[in-house]
């Protein structure tokens, strides 16, 4: 079984605590049958063991933080095949159904959108992540006039969640712990024989170009 670094460090506070409750309740025992240089030495012991459980909680909250806040969570890839100028062919594979589907995007970027639960930063060192719903995938020109000028090729991603957090924070506002729901894009340019791959982070999504071919997921294997 693979442990987080979250749970580490809670399994690691736990045994401190639970030492220097040892410690503590043995203390009381020397002090009532009135051992005095036992129960000084245990009170050492303890002072010794809260120092170190306070520098421990202090240490290890900092990192966790950092790496809760700063996760990042593979989500899908895109292949892009040129077709013909300002003609692409998008193939879309999405990790966490391991489904792949062809998409024919005029343009010159693509564009994802897609929607997003954010949790309160306190939730997020719970081990809570911030949720997304992928939306449409689209093509997009970088001069505005052509964009104007054409029709844009826009399809829906047909992935629902088996939780639909955004209907949830949407009918009940008073949920606590979510922080936000929003809509967010991320768009590249499309460059033929490229790949992309999209990454979900405790604030929203981000694309990054790959050097070749899907990248490999653990979960999706072809």
């Amino acid at each position: 079984m693979n442990l987080s670094l979250q749970s580490y460090y809670f399994i690691a506070l736990t045994a401190i605590l639970l030492v220097l409750i040892f410690f503590f309740f043995r203390t009381l025992k020397m002090l009532r049958k009135k051992k005095i240089w036992a129960s000084c030495r245990n009170s050492s012991y303890l002072l010794l063991l809260l120092f170190f459980l306070i520098s421990t909680s202090l240490v290890g909250t900092n990192v966790l933080t950092y790496h809760r806040l700063t996760h990042e969570t593979p989500i899908a890839s895109l292949q892009v095949e040129r077709l013909k100028k300002q003609s692409y062919q998008l193939e879309l594979l999405l990790f966490d159904n391991c489904s792949k589907t062809s998409y024919s995007l005029k343009g010159d970027e693509w564009q994802m959108d897609a929607r997003i639960i954010k949790w309160y930063g306190w939730a997020n060192l719970l081990g809570l992540d911030a949720s997304f719903q992928l939306d449409r995938l689209s093509g997009r020109y970088q001069n505005i006039d052509q964009q104007r000028m054409n029709l844009p090729t826009v399809f829906a991603i047909e992935a629902k969640p088996e939780y639909d957090l955004w209907k949830l924070k949407k009918d009940h506002q008073w949920l606590p712990w979510l922080d936000a729901e929003y809509g967010q894009s991320v768009f590249l340019t499309m460059k033929d024989n490229q790949s992309y791959q999209l990454y979900m982070t405790q604030t929203g999504i981000i694309a990054r170009e790959e050097k070749s071919g899907f990248p490999e997921n653990k979960k999706c294997s072809f």
